[in-house]
């Protein structure tokens, strides 16, 4: 994790911490397919999927993203 992303939202996401909402939206969706317990039978599929919507959460709303990078 870099100081850019301290608590590693980008790097949950697969994003740069310069990415622009429509990129940030547009892969969250693409990696939530791949993440979903229904369509993945990893064991921590769960974990992994909370963990996504926690970091979409975050770099979705500005105010919230700014606030991550402190």
């Amino acid at each position: 994790m870099s100081n850019k992303d301290p608590k590693g939202y980008y790097a949950i996401l697969g994003v740069a911490p310069d990415a622009e909402a429509g990129e940030i939206k547009a892969t969250y969706r693409r990696r939530a397919m791949e993440l979903h317990p229904d369509r993945n039978k990893a064991a921590n599929a769960t974990e992994q999927f909370q963990l996504l919507n926690e970091a979409y959460g975050v770099l979705s709303d500005p105010i919230a993203r700014v606030l991550a990078r402190s």
